[in-house]
């Protein structure tokens, strides 16, 4: 076909849309995604573990689940998780790099759990002696220290197939008991979905239930020690008042998120 034929058809339909009032035909709007009530998670990705594909399979399933899901991936995991040879070829970033360094801290602070889908030895170690000069470490020392829940996967270590001696198989023990003492859940990689699930299940009802406690007016159901989670759970209950048991304890940090968070910390007497 000629270009004089093609301008000439091209002619007789604008002045046919012109004649008819039609317009050119308007883009569909694109669905929109489901709002979905429940927990904002912050998955870190960390190196040196087995089970990646299983991990990435539970991380499907918890977007299903999230408010909101948002997913950093450790500086030493980025090479093991999607190499440059594969962002080359594919011509695109990483599909796991969803938050940056520089937010990273502040996602953390709006996230309501922290989920490890590939936690490596390495990181367990350190946050199980109170280390945290690394990136991974300090990010889940953080979370801990916030009185945010924290559920890792435990299985994902490459050298617990080979491990034979009796003495490290104990000090690894020691080492994931530790981090459990310090609250962290730990659960089969399989796990992961249902675990998360679960403590978003019992974590909104504890919210609940806090509420319920920190309004209290007998002094029997006030709390008697405040720590910085209680003050954490009236800033996500939207509570401006904590009552505290009559010679209940009010910890330093608690009474100085207090006053940042414009609390008041009352005896219920």
């Amino acid at each position: 076909m000629e270009k004089e034929t093609i301008r000439d058809i091209v002619k007789e339909v604008l002045q046919e849309l012109r004649q008819t009032g039609g317009d050119a035909p308007s883009r569909k709007p694109l669905p929109q995604k489901r709002a979905v009530d429940g927990p904002k998670i912050l998955n870190l990705f960390h190196a040196g573990v087995g089970k990646l594909e299983a991990a990435l399979g539970q991380i499907s399933q918890l977007e299903t689940i999230a408010a909101r899901s948002s997913v950093y991936t450790d500086e030493s995991a980025r090479n093991w998780i999607c190499g440059g040879d594969v962002r080359e070829k594919a011509g695109t970033q990483c599909i796991l790099d969803t938050v940056k360094p520089d937010g990273l801290q502040r996602v953390l602070q709006k996230a309501d759990i922290l989920v490890l889908p590939t936690l490596c030895f390495k990181v367990a170690a350190k946050v199980a002696r109170l280390t945290f000069d690394t990136e991974g470490s300090s990010l889940v020392m953080s979370a801990l220290m916030q009185g945010k829940p924290v559920v890792a996967a435990r299985d994902g270590f490459l050298f617990l197939e080979s491990l034979t001696n009796e003495a490290l198989i104990k000090e690894v023990q020691l080492i994931l008991d530790k981090l459990t003492t310090f609250g962290m859940v730990l659960c089969a990689t399989e796990d992961l979905y249902q675990t998360v699930k679960s403590v978003a299940e019992k974590k909104a009802g504890n919210n609940s239930l806090d509420k319920n406690t920190l309004t209290a007016d007998s002094p029997a159901q006030a709390p008697t020690l405040v720590t910085a989670k209680e003050i954490q759970a009236a800033v996500d209950a939207s509570e401006s008042i904590i009552l505290v048991a009559p010679g209940g304890i009010v910890t330093p940090l608690a009474r100085d998120q207090a006053k940042e968070y414009g609390i008041t910390i009352k005896n219920a007497d």
